[in-house]
């Protein structure tokens, strides 16, 4: 079994999915395979690659279910890169599965290192929050068709200070 890029941590009363380590790339054919797919990524000479970034990234995955219907959706982990704000240290995507097995996006490409499923939900879906370095959590809110960004929150002194 490939190593996850997350762990599970408590943190200020937060179950948190930290990144830990690289994962080997997923099976052909698998829920993870198509993710990647939808996200837009090729695979070429074991690298993955968005259209237009020549950086090669190797993502990984993690499964939570977002929306307590019993069916996992899927966190797409890039690390940093030059494509995105490098500073950021990873970029995150979340996808959930339709009716008809595609998978399509729930909350576009981010930046953050940490996933953070938060206590409170909308709408039926778990709020969440993508801690970037520098103590300062985008906290992201279900509207019905999509998460958007509905604040800031501090995790460190100040951590928000400049956002």
């Amino acid at each position: 079994m490939p190593a996850s890029l997350f762990a599970r941590l408590s943190c200020l009363g937060f179950t948190i999915l930290a990144g830990v380590a690289q994962a080997a790339a997923p099976n052909i054919g698998s829920d993870e395979a198509a993710v990647m797919q939808a996200a837009g990524l090729t695979q070429r000479d074991g690298a993955y690659y968005l259209s237009g970034c020549a950086a090669a990234f190797k993502p990984d995955t993690e499964r939570l279910d977002v929306n307590r219907d019993g069916r996992d959706e899927i966190v797409l982990l890039l690390g940093p890169s030059r494509c995105f704000d490098e500073s950021a240290g990873g970029n995150l995507a979340l996808f959930t599965q339709g009716a008809d097995g595609s998978w399509r996006e729930l909350l576009g490409f981010s930046p953050g290192v940490e996933l953070v499923p938060l206590e409170r939900a909308t709408q039926g879906f778990t709020d969440l929050g993508l801690v970037n370095p520098g103590g300062c959590m985008a906290v992201f809110r279900w509207n019905g068709a999509a998460y958007v960004q509905a604040g800031n929150r501090a995790i460190e002194p100040g951590g928000c200070l400049f956002r």
